[in-house]
């Protein structure tokens, strides 16, 4: 099977989850991701980006709400306008947003849309560097044992990754029905070293 019809299949496998199972193992998978977030300690702020659920995805709210109880600080994805891809190599940045300033986030109400550095409010919403995060939550259509993933084809964190700091700790999350026997992988892509899943 390739990459396109895998990410076909394994996406109607969990759209077809029912609603309660996947509200139940979401929060089992944010109760496993809070307890490596208290793993790395207190002792300074800490900073972790997250993704917001699109469809039938593993929600992450309640790990959301969880570092944002313990004061660390919360990112998610912003995709690039092209102009800006091109300036900075990347088609995705983290922007932090504060526990009250969700709803606000254009590029979490729109996830998918590329928006200009003069589209969002950088001072409400600053970029955050990859070599700043702790840690690291990403989404995934498939996975396998060895850890590697499949994503939606657009190879954000591929690109994104590897820009890490080697102290990041990188998380996967997704439901145990998303798991298949092998995901053909390119030479661009990465295996996660730590998939979360229930």
């Amino acid at each position: 099977m390739d990459k396109a019809e895998l990410r076909r299949a394994v996406t109607a496998r969990r759209n077809a989850l029912d609603l309660d199972v996947r509200a139940a193992k979401s929060a089992a998978i944010c109760a496993r991701l809070v307890e490596l977030m208290d793993r790395l300690g207190a002792a300074a702020p800490h900073t972790v980006a997250v993704y917001a659920a699109m469809g039938s995805e593993v929600d992450p709210a309640a790990f959301v709400a969880a570092a944002a109880k313990r004061g660390w600080r919360v990112a998610y994805p912003c995709m690039l306008s092209a102009t800006d891809a091109m300036a900075c190599g990347q088609r995705m940045c983290m922007r932090a947003v504060s526990a009250g300033d969700a709803s606000e986030a254009p590029f979490i109400a729109y996830p998918t849309r590329a928006f200009a550095a003069t589209d969002v409010d950088s001072s409400r919403f600053p970029i955050v560097s990859a070599e700043a995060l702790d840690m690291i939550v990403v989404p995934l259509v498939a996975f396998d044992r060895t850890g590697a993933r499949l994503g939606y084809g657009g190879g954000c964190y591929d690109r994104y990754l590897p820009m890490l700091s080697p102290a990041c700790q990188i998380v996967g999350i997704a439901f145990d029905e998303q798991r298949v026997d092998h995901v053909p992988t390119d030479a661009h892509d990465l295996p996660l070293p730590n998939i979360v899943s229930a």
